[in-house]
Formats: C-alpha cells, sequence, structure tokens
C-alpha cells in the first residue's frame, strides 16, 4: 500500500495525459483534419480582428475530432488574443452528460462554467430562480469579463427538453443566443460552435430559431484504419520508450476502424491496455493487453446498456440475440417471436404480444446495440422486421446471462430450434 500511495511503482506512462480523450492538444498531434481546421481557423480569425466570429456548426460521427479540433484552435486564438490585449475565451458545454435536459438546465450550467472562465462565483441556485434570472446573470458575467466569448455546444441533440413541449430546448436555447447581441444583452462579440453527430437535428428547429441561427457547416467523415494508425502514433509519447510491442498501435486502430473510425475510442482503448499492463506489472504493453482491454470495454458497454433492463426486455433482446447469433448477426423478428415464446414457457413468464416484443427490442436501438430495418420476405412472410447488432452479439449474450433468471435456459437446446425455425 506504501509503496503505491508513494508512487513507487512501475509504470508504461510518460505522459498519460496524451491518452486521455478528453485532453485539449496542440495541432500538430492532430491528424486527418487539415481542411476543417483550417476552416475553424478562418472563422475564429475574426476575433483577432475586434469582429464577431460566424457561428459554426461541426458535424459527423463520433470520435471524428469535432470537439479535439474546435478547442485546439480557440486555445490558439485565446494566445494570441492575450497578445493582442483581446479577452477572448471558449465555454464548452456537454449536454449530453447533464442529469436534467431541460433548457433550464442548461443555462444554468452554462453560466457555472461561464463564471469558472471568468474567475468568479456562480451564485445562481439550481433551482426556485427563473430560467430567465439565470440568463440575466450569465449575460452579466459574460458583459463584464470578455471582448470575446464563443460557447461551444456538445452533443446539443441531447437537449430535448420536457415531453410534450412545442419545440426542443436546443432551439429555444439557439435562439436566445443567436439573438443575444442584436437585443444589446451584451457587447461581447458572442458566438457559438454547435457539435452534433446528427445534423438532421435542424429540422426539428422552431421557424423562428431557423431564421436567425445561420451558422456556417463544417463535416467530419469517419477516420479510417491507416488515419487512425497516424492519429495514434502521434501520442506514442504518451508512453515510455520502448513500452510498446511491435503491432499495438495497429491493432487499436484495426479496433477503433470497426467501431466507425472512432479516433476518441481508439485513445482510449491505447490508454486502457496500458493501464492492463501495468496493472499486471508488465513493462511492456502487447497485443494481448490491447485483446484484453478492447474485450473488456465492450462487456462494460454492453452491461452498461442492458443491466438495468427488466426481464421482459431481456428476454426478448435474448431472443433477439439467439438468432442473430446463427444468422451473421440479422435476427428476423417472425423468428425472434417465436424463441421468445419458447423462453416465456420455459420461464413461466407472461407471453406479450409481438408488437410489443419488437418495441423492447427497438429500445435496446436507441441505446446502439442495434439496428432494425423493415422488409418484405414475399407471399409467405409479409412485411417483418429485421434486426442487425451493431454491439458484438457474443457480448450481449453474456451481459444478458449474468441475469440468474436466464442462466437457467438450456441455450444448447434452444440453439438446435433457431437453426431449424431459421431453415423453415
Amino acid at each position: 500500500m506504501d509503496s503505491i500511495l508513494d508512487g513507487d511503482v512501475q509504470t508504461v506512462f510518460e505522459n498519460k495525459d496524451l491518452v486521455d480523450s478528453s485532453t485539449i492538444v496542440d495541432q500538430d498531434r492532430i491528424y486527418g483534419r487539415d481542411e476543417q481546421l483550417a476552416a475553424e481557423a478562418r472563422a475564429f480569425r475574426d476575433t483577432l480582428d475586434g469582429e464577431r466570429p460566424p457561428d459554426l456548426l461541426l458535424y459527423g460521427p463520433s470520435g471524428t475530432g469535432k470537439t479535439l479540433t474546435v478547442k485546439a484552435v480557440a486555445n490558439k486564438v485565446k494566445e494570441r488574443a492575450q497578445e493582442s490585449g483581446i479577452e477572448f475565451d471558449f465555454v464548452a458545454v456537454n449536454f449530453k452528460t447533464m442529469e436534467s435536459h431541460t433548457l433550464d438546465r442548461a443555462v444554468w450550467k452554462l453560466g457555472h462554467q461561464t463564471a469558472r472562465k471568468a474567475g468568479v462565483v456562480w451564485d445562481v441556485p439550481r433551482s426556485g430562480v427563473s430560467t430567465d434570472m439565470k440568463y440575466t446573470r450569465l449575460y452579466e458575467i459574460v458583459d463584464d469579463h470578455f471582448d470575446s466569448l464563443v460557447f461551444i455546444l456538445d452533443e446539443i441533440d441531447a437537449l430535448t427538453g420536457s415531453t410534450g413541449a412545442d419545440e426542443p430546448a436546443y432551439s429555444r436555447l439557439l435562439y436566445s443566443l443567436s439573438r443575444v447581441m442584436s437585443e444589446q444583452h451584451v457587447d461581447t462579440q458572442l458566438s457559438t460552435v454547435v457539435v452534433t453527430n446528427y445534423p438532421k437535428f435542424r429540422e426539428n428547429l422552431d421557424s423562428r430559431t431557423d431564421s436567425s441561427y445561420n451558422p456556417n457547416g463544417i463535416h467530419f467523415s469517419d477516420y479510417d484504419a491507416n488515419e487512425l494508425i497516424e492519429i495514434l502514433e502521434r501520442r506514442r509519447d504518451a508512453f515510455k520508450q520502448d513500452a510498446l510491442e511491435d503491432g499495438v498501435i495497429e491493432i487499436v486502430a484495426a479496433y477503433g476502424a470497426q467501431n466507425e473510425g472512432d479516433a476518441r475510442r481508439a485513445i482510449d482503448l491505447l490508454r486502457d491496455a496500458g493501464e492492463i499492463a501495468n496493472r499486471a506489472g508488465d513493462p511492456v504493453v502487447t497485443q494481448d493487453h490491447v485483446r484484453s482491454a478492447n474485450d473488456s470495454v465492450v462487456k462494460n458497454r454492453v452491461l452498461e446498456i442492458v443491466g438495468g433492463m427488466s426481464v421482459q426486455k431481456k428476454l426478448s433482446l435474448y431472443a433477439a440475440a439467439l438468432v442473430a447469433k446463427e444468422n451473421e448477426g440479422a435476427a428476423p423478428s417472425p423468428v425472434v417471436y417465436d424463441i421468445y415464446k419458447i423462453l416465456c414457457e420455459g420461464s413461466d413468464m407472461e407471453i406479450y404480444t409481438q408488437e410489443t416484443v419488437n418495441s423492447h427490442i427497438n429500445k435496446a436501438g436507441t441505446y446502439g446495440v442495434l439496428e432494425s430495418e423493415r422488409v418484405s420476405g414475399g407471399f409467405k412472410s409479409g412485411v417483418h422486421l429485421v434486426f442487425k447488432f451493431t454491439e458484438p452479439v457474443g457480448a450481449v449474450l453474456d451481459t444478458l446471462r449474468e441475469d440468474e433468471r436466464l442462466q437457467e435456459i438450456p441455450a444448447k437446446e434452444l440453439v438446435e430450434v433457431v437453426k431449424r425455425r431459421l431453415r423453415d
């Protein structure tokens, strides 16, 4: 214990922050995003001329460098602005991580983060104060402490607000922020950078917001395996010299490419492999460490998603996973429902309708476990759903089997039924 607390332990890391995907890195460590960096730099250049930068919309899949690049550029502009005596800064908020996705909580969070950047106390409670008063205090801080400020609004589509509202909360937030200068709430040059995986969120904007919010769009595409190798190579110095076995970066990149070119996941995976090596007391990170880290990541991600499901949802998903495992990852809903009924009969559980079972399975789709599409199987099968798993089916099954109620199900016999039903 004392040796651990004193730091007297072997480690493969030289600078662990470099393999923390939340670390803001210099532009020379960013690969494959020259076009996007240039577009962001051109936009932010207006700050140095005393003008308001245009609003930006950064869109593309997860882990493709959207937040990474804009923070790197904003950091560089902040340095240049300080040299010129311009009080410039940026405030980044990820709305997906908030415990409540309401407009009121979003404004409170923006105020809290802005106060931190300004070095003042955010003296507004979370509740008991109107949203308008939160806006007022936010604008006071902005006006008193900044010549120019950029709000980086990450995962903005998560800001949905209350059910049944006329428009999503993000629409109302963008409307207010897009008009803050024209309505003379502040003299500060205030801009927004919206970061999203789903550019179609604009389809739900209120007409007033759509009219006043006109960002410059910058697209980010998936990384391929070769680009991920370059990205990881530029963070090799996170590890001690010779602490990475040959082929480690390549296998991490391959896993990242399987995850839709997600650089953030690849960087996190490389760090996790290093931590596994440390726990084992190994001086070198090996490909086996990477495989162990990936297995753990996949299992933990699936466990987080399906672990809290009700037993009926688990039975529905279990039936779909059993079918998909024997059918190259695809599970036709008629076969799934047959297996589900067998599972219910064997577990002495109530049998729900096929429509309900399909709904339960589609619920897992909202968490990224699978996707569904409606297909026509001809006169015999008619139109039905086909579920296609985006997470490894084996990991889903292993996680579901941790539920004691599913452990008694005779899996081998059921697999034979699945095969026979698929042939029919």
